[in-house]
């Protein structure tokens, strides 16, 4: 049987896929395989050349370029001539995301001119803009870039692009508030401190009062060198009266005290290296409240926001491990029940796709890859791929004897028909009264 020209999910074979730019490997956690047949696609290839080179055989590497596009790692791509936009920003473009095109191109433009701007720029400041204003166009900007605003959706590579957004705009803000990193940052860059507003960093220096002059104290406390001391007292002077002792200290207020307490704790929690223990400490808390319930979308953007900032974090490091795998699972199952959908309104060509992708976030999901192997065997597709994906729907639920029939038609068509038989064999022995079964077993009787 010849190979399908289209591959559901990729698109033709003589199209392009194209990896996504400034693609954060360690976030995608990324298997060996992955690995090797994403370093064939390089910056752009066409899905041909990569199934040619790969050295895992046609099906393995159809099923893990479809793996590394669920994974957001590359995108289908348009190749144009060179005075035309890049490939990489037309493949960006084109990726599929709950995202409108106006808001696709501003992310885009923004994190490719992110580079060349200096930190007022990025915030949309005039240079020497006041903390005030950077305090109010740092808040109006994370409500546009923070990846948290689109919680549930399908972002894809614009997740990681937002985030690299995200954190130039907070860089900013962290150094532009606060005066001393702000000082530091205009001495370091001339062109911004010449235009920058004329303030003093520091307060102007207070005067001091004039030392007071010898005569303004009593003769007797004046001794100064090559002076005659002054005569000692006459005893008949009167003894001045001692002075009165101290009042007491008033007795310490409670009220006060913690206010002067709380005061120093606020102070401190400004302090950098504390504020970002404080939000270390708060997305521990906040992405295991989400495992507790069951919210592993949630967990896992907290977790990874928690190794951003702290690599070394080795309980954070196994949590968003687990979490990972059991977001893919719970989206595995989102599509499986999207498919499930799509092929009751008649849309095979949609169902393949959503259930190939439930597959590659989830591949111990027996559904995913039974109802792929089926649908992709009434559609004509690669009959290798297809064995493939029956025969390890057979290996993670070997009771269920529909997996056995299709594994065993499945055969027959790519023409293993010793093999075919053993398995409508075992199909029988799970239902003596299977239909199909009975039939392929009685055509093949006789063929050995």
């Amino acid at each position: 049987m010849s190979a399908p020209n289209t591959i559901v999910g990729l698109g033709a074979r003589t199209d392009h896929i194209a990896t996504v730019p400034n693609l954060d490997l360690a976030r995608l956690q990324l298997s060996p395989e992955e690995a090797g047949v994403l370093s064939l696609v390089g910056r752009v290839e066409r899905i041909d050349q990569v199934l040619s080179r790969s050295t895992l055989g046609e099906a393995r590497t159809i099923a893990v370029l479809l793996a590394l596009r669920a994974k957001g790692a590359i995108v289908p791509a348009r190749v144009v001539q060179r005075n035309q936009p890049a490939p990489a920003v037309d493949a960006a473009m084109a990726e599929e995301v709950d995202l409108e095109p106006e808001r696709k191109k501003e992310i885009i433009d923004l994190e490719r001119a992110l580079d060349g701007l200096d930190y007022f720029a990025v915030l949309g400041l005039r240079p020497g803009a006041p903390a005030t204003e950077v305090k109010q166009a740092y808040y109006n900007a994370s409500r546009r870039f923070h990846p948290d605003r689109y919680f549930g959706k399908n972002l894809g590579s614009f997740r990681a692009r937002m985030e690299r957004i995200f954190r130039k705009l907070t860089d900013a803000h962290n150094v532009l508030s606060q005066q001393d990193k702000r000082d530091a940052y205009l001495k370091a860059n001339p062109a911004l401190a010449s235009t920058a507003a004329a303030a003093p960093s520091t307060p102007p220096p207070v005067a001091s009062a004039p030392a007071p002059s010898a005569a303004s104290y009593p003769a007797t406390e004046l001794t100064p060198i090559g002076l005659t001391p002054p005569p000692a007292p006459s005893p008949l002077r009167m003894a001045r009266p001692a002075p009165p002792p101290p009042a007491p200290a008033p007795p310490v207020n409670d009220a006060e005290s913690e206010a002067r307490r709380a005061e120093r704790q606020a102070r401190l929690a400004r302090h950098p290296y504390m504020a970002k223990n404080v939000r270390l400490t708060e997305l521990v808390a906040r992405g295991k409240a989400a495992v507790a319930r069951g919210d592993w979308e949630r967990a896992y953007q907290d977790f990874h926001q928690v190794q951003s900032m702290d690599p070394k974090n080795r309980e954070v490091a196994t949590l968003l491990v687990e979490a990972r795998r059991r977001h893919d699972e719970q989206r595995a199952s989102i599509e499986v029940t999207r498919g499930r959908e799509l092929e009751q309104h008649g849309d095979d060509v949609g169902a393949l796709a959503a259930y190939r992708l439930a597959f590659s976030l989830d591949n111990q999901s027996a559904e995913a890859a039974f109802r792929s192997a089926k649908l992709g065997l009434q559609q004509g597709q690669d009959v290798g791929e297809v064995r493939v994906l029956a025969q390890r729907a057979v290996d993670l639920l070997p009771g269920r004897v529909e997996h056995q029939v299709l594994l065993g038609r499945v055969l027959l068509d790519s023409g293993a028909k010793k093999q075919a038989k053993r398995i409508f064999e075992d199909a029988a022995k799970l239902d003596p009264d299977n239909a199909e079964a009975k039939a392929a077993l009685k055509k093949l009787r006789w063929t050995f």
